[in-house]
């Protein structure tokens, strides 16, 4: 079915449930534009093996323009699994500025991870950054890692991750 707009809200007594095998999508090593391919990753399981891997999230627009043909990028929304340990080999997740966008969107949230040395829970606050990076060794790039985000508002993006 092709992109179908609605004008109001659209209500389900039984749900919407996207499934197939394109809402599992593999990211190979490179860098991936999200403002380009928003279809093509948006709301849907990124995976990723080991290699070395940057996804550049979309800008943030806050149209509040209210018709269906709106801007507004808020509601976008990512998760990223590490299908393997990176083993010398990084996954870089960037917003705003560092994804070389106009504004300045930064990571909201936190992040928690198993110390696989004495197998402790532990988290630190992601507010303020615009760059995750993961590996395999110091910086919870384990396979089973999982990175979540999603757009909130003006220059703000949701983040939680359960790291390895």
């Amino acid at each position: 079915m092709a992109r179908t707009t609605f004008d109001g809200p659209v209500r389900t007594l039984k749900g919407f449930i996207a499934t197939g095998n394109v809402m599992g999508q593999a990211i190979g090593a490179g860098t991936v534009n999200g403002a380009t391919d928003i279809d093509k990753y948006q709301g849907r399981a990124v995976t990723i093996g080991n290699t070395t891997t940057v996804f550049n999230l979309p800008e943030i627009v806050s149209d509040t323009n209210t018709t269906p043909n709106t801007l507004s990028t808020i509601g976008l929304e990512y998760t990223f699994l590490m299908t393997a340990n990176l083993s010398g080999e990084t996954f870089t997740l960037n917003a705003g500025t560092a994804a070389g966008r106009s504004t300045a969107d930064v990571f909201q949230g936190t992040a928690q991870y198993v110390d696989t040395g004495d197998n402790s829970m532990e988290g630190f606050n992601a507010a303020g950054a615009d760059t995750l990076t993961l590996d395999g060794s110091t910086r919870g790039g384990l396979g089973g890692s999982i990175v979540y985000c999603r757009a909130v508002g003006a220059n703000i993006w949701l983040i939680q991750c359960a790291l390895n």
